[in-house]
C-alpha cells in the first residue's frame, strides 16, 4: 500500500511539474530583486559561473526550456548552447550553479513548479534544493547557487516568454515578457502635465528594452503595473507627465542605462519628477548610467499625497548621471518609511546643498499639502554620504 502510494506522488507531482510551463525560451528572472539569470561574461566555456544582472535580454540571459517528458525540463542557454549544471554533483546547501555540455544526467534536470503570483521554484531532480538568490542581494552581480527550499523571494522566479519588436508599440501593454524594441520611436500624444494621461507601454511583470518615447508622444510614459520591471536602454526625447511610474505593489522597478531630456519648452511643459513612486513595499533602482539631460524638478519622488498613501518606498541610485538642471535628486516621505541609498551620482557643476541630494518630506493623504523637512545625509531615510556624489 505505501509503495502505490508513493507510486501515485511521484505521478502527481510529474504531472503537476509538466503542467507548470510550457516549453520556450525564457529570461528568467528573480522576484526579490527583478535581475534575471546570466551566464557571466557571455562565457560559452563549459564550468562558466551563473549568476544574476540588471535583466537586459541578451542571449546569455535567454534559456531554452524544455520538458523532458518524466516532469523535469532541461534549461539550456541561448548564447553558449550549454546546460544549468549543478557543479560537480554537490548535493549540499550552497552548491554552485554552473554550465555544461548537456548530457542528460540529473543534475541539468529540473522540476520547474509554479508556485503562484506567476511564479516558479527550479528544483534539482539530482539533489532536491531549489536555485536561490545568494546573499538576497538588490545588486546585480549575485551569485545563483542552489538551496533548501523554503520558498522565499530569493528562489522564486518569473519565466518572461522572449517576444519579438512587434510587440513593441504605443498603448502595448505585456504580460510577463521580455521585448527588445529594437530601437523603435513609439508615442502617444502629449497633454502637458495632465496627470490622467494614458502609458505609453504598460508593464506586468515584464520588460522592455532599446526603445524611445517620442518628444511628441510621451504621454505618462511607461508604467509598471505588477511584478518586476525593468527598462533598459530606453530613451525619453522629451518628458510629457512622467519619465515612468512604479505601481507595483511590493515589486520592484528597475531603469538600467537610457536618459531622459526635457524642456521648459517642450510638450511637457514645466519641469516635473522623472520617476514617479506610487506603490507600497516597493522599490524603484535607476542605474547603468542612466543620464537625464535638460532642465528637471527631481529625479525620482515618493508620491506625496497619493490616496490611501503609505510606504515604505525605497530608492536605488548607483551609477547615475544627471547633466541637466534640476532642483533635487530625491524626495522620501521620512514618516512612511521610505529609504534612498545613493551611491556614485555625478551632478553637472553639483555644490554642496545645490541641488539638494536626498530631501525628507511628511507623507499625506490625497487631499493635502505634503511638508518638506529639508536636505538629509546619512539618516535613515536618506543612506548617502557626501563621498557618494561627485560633479559631473
Amino acid at each position: 500500500m505505501f509503495k502505490k502510494f508513493i507510486t501515485l506522488f511521484l505521478i502527481l507531482y510529474s504531472c503537476q511539474s509538466l503542467a507548470a510551463l510550457s516549453s520556450g525560451r525564457y529570461v528568467i528572472v528573480s522576484k526579490h530583486n527583478g535581475n534575471a539569470l546570466d551566464v557571466e561574461n557571455f562565457s560559452t566555456e563549459n564550468g562558466a559561473n551563473v549568476m544574476t544582472w540588471n535583466t537586459l535580454g541578451y542571449g546569455n540571459q535567454q534559456f531554452d526550456v524544455t520538458a523532458l517528458g518524466d516532469g523535469t525540463y532541461s534549461i539550456v542557454n541561448v548564447n553558449s548552447g550549454k546546460s544549468l549544471d549543478v557543479w560537480e554533483w554537490n548535493a549540499g546547501d550552497g552548491a554552485e550553479l554552473r554550465q555544461w555540455d548537456y548530457l542528460g544526467g540529473d543534475n541539468q534536470r529540473w522540476w520547474i513548479d509554479d508556485r503562484g503570483d506567476g511564479h516558479f521554484s527550479m528544483i534539482s531532480k539530482f539533489s532536491g534544493k531549489a536555485i536561490d538568490l545568494w546573499g538576497m542581494s538588490m545588486y546585480a552581480g549575485a551569485d545563483a547557487r542552489l538551496y533548501s527550499y523554503w520558498g522565499g523571494a530569493g528562489q522564486l522566479w518569473s519565466f518572461l516568454r522572449v517576444g519579438d519588436s512587434s510587440e513593441c508599440y504605443a498603448g502595448a501593454s505585456l504580460l510577463h515578457t521580455f521585448v527588445d524594441c529594437g530601437g523603435k520611436t513609439i508615442g502617444l500624444s502629449c497633454s502637458g502635465d495632465d496627470e490622467s494621461q494614458g502609458a505609453v507601454i504598460s508593464l506586468y511583470n515584464s520588460s522592455v528594452r532599446n526603445v524611445k518615447l517620442s518628444a511628441s508622444g510621451g504621454a505618462d510614459g511607461i508604467h509598471c503595473n505588477g511584478g518586476n520591471c525593468t527598462l533598459a536602454d530606453v530613451t525619453w526625447n522629451d518628458i510629457c507627465e512622467d519619465a515612468a511610474t512604479n505601481k507595483s505593489e511590493g515589486g520592484t522597478m528597475t531603469i538600467v542605462g537610457g536618459s531622459a531630456y526635457n524642456s521648459t519648452s517642450g510638450y511637457g511643459g514645466n519641469p516635473d519628477k522623472i520617476f514617479q513612486h506610487n506603490s507600497k513595499n516597493s522599490t524603484t533602482i535607476v542605474t547603468g548610467g542612466f543620464t537625464a539631460y535638460g532642465q528637471h524638478g527631481k529625479l525620482w519622488r515618493s508620491c506625496g499625497n497619493c490616496t490611501n498613501n503609505g510606504g515604505p518606498r525605497n530608492l536605488i541610485i548607483e551609477n547615475v548621471n544627471i547633466d541637466a538642471d534640476i532642483g533635487s535628486i530625491a524626495g522620501v516621505n521620512s514618516n512612511y518609511g521610505d529609504k534612498a541609498t545613493i551611491r556614485n551620482l555625478r551632478i553637472k557643476n553639483y555644490g554642496s546643498g545645490n541641488p539638494p541630494v536626498c530631501e525628507e518630506y511628511q507623507g499625506v493623504q490625497k487631499g493635502s499639502s505634503s511638508t518638506k523637512y529639508g536636505e538629509a545625509w546619512n539618516s535613515p531615510s536618506c543612506d548617502v554620504s557626501t563621498s557618494d556624489v561627485s560633479g559631473l
